[in-house]
Parts: C-alpha cells; structure tokens; sequence
C-alpha cells in the first residue's frame, strides 16, 4: 500500500468519527468546524502529493485518449458481457487493477468530506466538483509533463466521489434517525 492509499485511509476513517466529533463537540461548534477544516485540508494535501507534486518532469506529454482502456487492458471477459454475471471476469494485469481501485480510493474521502464541510452543497455539485477537480489534476499532469492524462483516471475519480457522496448521505441519514 503506498502511501496515499494510507493516508486517504485515515483520513477517511476521521472523515466517518465526523458525526461522533460533532456529537461529542455539540457545544463548541467552532472547534467542531475547525476539525472539518483541517480533516478537509490534510486530505487535499495527501491528493495533491499523490498527484501533484514531487512528482518528475518527463521530456514528453503522456496520455491515453481511449475511455476505459485500462479497464480492457485489466480485465478479460471470456463470456463478454455474462462474465459480469458469472462472476467468470478474469484480472490480466493486476497492477493496472491495483490502479483504477486507488484512483477509486483516492476520491471517497472527498465525496464524503464536502457534503459534510459544506452542507448547502447538493449531491450532484459534490459530483461537479470531484470530476472538476480531477480534470484540473489531468490536464496539469499533462501540460506539466508530470504524469499520464487518462480519461480513465477523472472516470474513477469521480466514481469514487459517488462512493464517499452514498456514504455520507447513509452515515448522515442514519444518524439523525438514531
């Protein structure tokens, strides 16, 4: 596990005490906003570092154009479409699999986190939002020459976006009815 994959982790982790924080600090609101804000801030700065920064300058663009090729490169489907429903999908290249599931990973902490930072944010703006921000992260790799621009990677992305946004809305949900 490297180490955005830890950090997203245990940010995410604060991300759910979130609702026992606010419990517990009902009658210091501001430490309570203050927890958010630097929960929020630590997990930017872990996306930033993955993606971002310190991260080497290549001589050429890098770029794959084609929507879900690395779902193709990864995965074979021997029964197409039905290998889904069989459960008969096969990993061809697990280390391609490993990054589409920390892309995935690497976004669940925000689709969580601004929803609860900024409550007046609508599902489908958190969503804006995410993917905004990962094409921002895409077209800097690609005009930087830091990294690979994938439309894969703002797809996973923002799908792990939807992933954190459901989990909120659950945790939330469920805990104004307890």
């Amino acid at each position: 596990m490297d180490q955005v994959t830890i950090i997203s982790l245990f940010v995410l982790v604060f991300a759910l005490l979130l609702p026992v924080l606010a419990n517990g600090l009902r009658r210091h609101p501001r430490w309570f906003a203050a927890a958010k804000y630097v929960i929020l801030g630590v997990y930017i700065l872990a996306n930033l570092h993955e993606t971002l920064l310190f991260r080497a300058v290549r001589p050429n663009y890098q770029a794959e154009w084609e929507l879900l090729w690395s779902y193709r490169e990864s995965l074979a489907f021997p029964d197409g479409l039905m290998s889904l429903l069989r459960g008969t999908v096969e990993v061809v290249r697990p280390a391609l699999l490993e990054e589409i599931i920390l892309n995935i990973l690497l976004y669940i902490p925000l689709g969580y986190l601004l929803p609860f930072v900024f409550g007046k944010l609508k599902p489908w703006q958190v969503v804006a939002i995410a993917f905004g921000c990962s094409a921002l992260t895409e077209v800097i790799q690609l005009v930087g020459k830091i990294g690979w621009f994938e439309f894969d990677d703002m797809l996973n992305n923002t799908m792990g976006c939807v992933i954190g946004l459901v989990m909120y809305r659950y945790i939330i949900k469920r805990g104004r009815n307890n």
